[in-house]
């Protein structure tokens, strides 16, 4: 597969993409970004739940990446010349791993507070062309995005489903309110 996407190279707009796309999974950019949307939720609009979430689901993707790397161990392909943003082993790619987790996570929550069905088609094209880009770049095999997807959904179940219970609790609380008020 590597050799094949080495053969046909994109035209150099896409080509320019592919680079650009790693920046949209990587903690590089998205803790920062999520901090601030947490300090936003949790000062501003009060939504302590959701800012906790995204940090967590943030923070744990990027412990989850480097801890699988040293596990693992994997190097990284050497048929090509490497391109792009690429540090430590190769498996699992840490950029589907976030994409994954986070992009759904965001989606769920637009999905259950607005009903926005659109974040989760933005979310599927960003986690394929995250992993296209990767592969395309010669940094990763075609496995270590499957794993780093597996990976992602594993820490996605795992944190939606225990931000449920709390989900559940405040709305409980909110609803006792409201019938006192």
């Amino acid at each position: 597969m590597l050799t094949w996407m080495h053969d046909r190279p994109l035209p150099e707009l896409l080509d320019k993409l592919m680079l650009a796309m790693p920046y949209l999974g990587t903690n590089l950019t998205m803790l920062p970004l999520m901090i601030a949307v947490a300090l936003v939720l949790w000062l501003r609009y009060r939504q302590r739940l959701i800012a906790v979430q995204l940090l967590l689901v943030s923070i744990g993707s990027l412990s989850l990446n480097p801890t699988m790397k040293y596990l693992l161990d994997r190097p990284r392909p050497a048929l090509f010349p490497l391109r792009g943003m690429w540090t430590w082993a190769s498996y699992p790619s840490g950029h589907l791993i976030l994409t994954t987790a986070l992009y759904f996570t965001v989606s769920l929550i637009l999905d259950r507070i607005y009903g926005w069905k659109w974040p989760y088609f933005v979310t599927v094209v960003v986690i394929v062309l995250t992993a296209y880009s990767r592969v395309y770049l010669s940094v990763h095999w075609p496995t270590d995005m499957i794993g780093g997807f597996l990976i992602g959904l594993v820490w996605l179940f795992g944190t939606w489903t225990a931000f449920a219970r709390y989900r559940w609790a405040v709305k409980k609380s909110d609803l006792a309110r409201r019938k006192t008020d």
